[in-house]
């Protein structure tokens, strides 16, 4: 035991000299986050707390099995046929994080002899999927459809080939050539999957997502997940595709199959939350409002961010050491950001990663710019 103790703490000595120590904080009353991925607001989102209370007696708190056993509840349904519909697709399936379904997903799409196509800067849940599968993998650029057409044209294949991507990446904030993929993905009779994890909510009429965003429907040859942890404020991830897909991950999704399902009190709280996505429109409206606002001040500030359309925007720092005390400075200050440091995102490349959302204020954007310039400027 003396010998498995000293392993890891000298991991742990490597991992803080390095400025790579990650902790989980618990943040003081009243601290203004500009870290959540809960894009519009809905994590407390009041009408569906007061729908919550009136339904409370007629909802389990646990589902009790896997889907497949007697965890698939009637508000599960319910869910997943609200999903298909809000993503324009035959049909859903709900499992119970983004993380799980990629590397549910990917696997069982795949098998020897296929190949699949990444994109360099994909979420680590889609690389440990590809990890997981029998396929040759073979990475293209960020973004770059040239190279990943160059890549597919060029690889012998003796089976599929799947395309794989982010639809919004999470720590740069910028958005997938989706037109570009789906049109590639056609020439080349690949399958493409498109994580919409940053993507539902935000982008697209009604937030519907990235398809919606580049006015593209679904195809048959069209795989898109995503979670229900963001901009929906709830938590689980979906599956949206045809029919037959969904039959057929029912069947072979070792992450459905031995699992339990996500409770009814979850899938209530994600199908109403929904439902606002939907109807509560102002959200976005103010969201991209705060966007405009935070670019203009920052502007003001001279602080250069990186800014690709989307609520994700980011300072990069560089080194890790700087970017921890710039963080812990402003939670002196009672604002919240992550610090992003490899392996999370390359070296060299540690950053803050600033989320805006429609709860922050004009006057909690201003305050929170002015505070980092005097950080980063002192």
């Amino acid at each position: 035991m003396k010998q498995f103790n000293d392993f890891l703490k000298e991991k742990l000595r490597e991992i803080e000299e390095a400025g790579l120590y990650r902790e989980r904080i618990v943040l003081p009353p009243d601290t203004v986050e500009f870290s959540s991925n809960d894009y519009l607001g809905l994590r407390d989102n009041p009408s569906t707390k007061e729908k919550l209370y009136r339904s409370i007696e007629s909802i389990a708190l646990g589902s009790g099995a896997s889907a497949l056993i007697s965890g698939f509840h009637p508000i599960q349904k319910e869910l997943e046929e609200s999903l298909a519909e809000f993503k324009n697709t035959e049909s859903c399936l709900v499992v119970g994080s983004g993380y799980m379904a990629n590397i549910g997903l990917i696997p069982i799409i795949s098998e020897e002899g296929d190949t699949i196509f990444s994109d360099q800067l994909n979420h680590a849940s889609i690389i440990d999927g590809i990890r997981l599968s029998k396929a040759s993998k073979l990475v293209y650029r960020h973004c770059d459809v040239e190279d990943l057409e160059r890549k597919i044209r060029t690889t012998n294949t003796k089976g599929k080939r799947i395309i794989v991507t982010d639809s919004v990446f999470s720590m740069d904030g910028d958005i997938a050539p989706l037109d570009e993929l789906v049109k590639i993905s056609q020439k080349y009779d690949a399958v493409l999957v498109v994580d919409e994890a940053h993507s539902t909510g935000v982008l697209g009429k009604e937030g519907r997502g990235i398809f919606s965003h580049f006015g593209i429907k679904p195809t048959d040859n069209t795989i898109l997940m995503g979670t229900l942890s963001k901009a929906v404020g709830s938590y689980g991830a979906f599956i949206c595709g045809t029919k037959l897909l969904i039959n057929y991950l029912i069947n072979r999704m070792r992450s459905v199959i031995f699992t339990t399902a996500l409770s009814p009190l979850q899938n209530f709280v994600s199908l109403y939350n929904l439902r606002a996505i939907k109807e509560e429109v102002y959200r976005r409206e103010r969201l991209f409002r705060n966007v405009e606002t935070f670019l203009e001040i920052s502007k003001r500030e001279g602080l250069d961010v990186n800014f690709f359309g989307t609520p994700i925007i980011t300072y990069i720092v560089r080194e890790p050491k700087r970017t921890l005390y710039i963080r812990d400075k402003l939670l002196e200050n009672g604002f919240f950001i992550g610090a992003v440091r490899p392996p999370t995102v390359p070296p060299g490349t540690s950053r803050l990663r600033i989320t805006i959302t429609s709860k922050h204020t004009p006057e909690d954007i201003k305050r929170f710019l002015s505070t980092l310039s005097e950080i980063v400027n002192g």
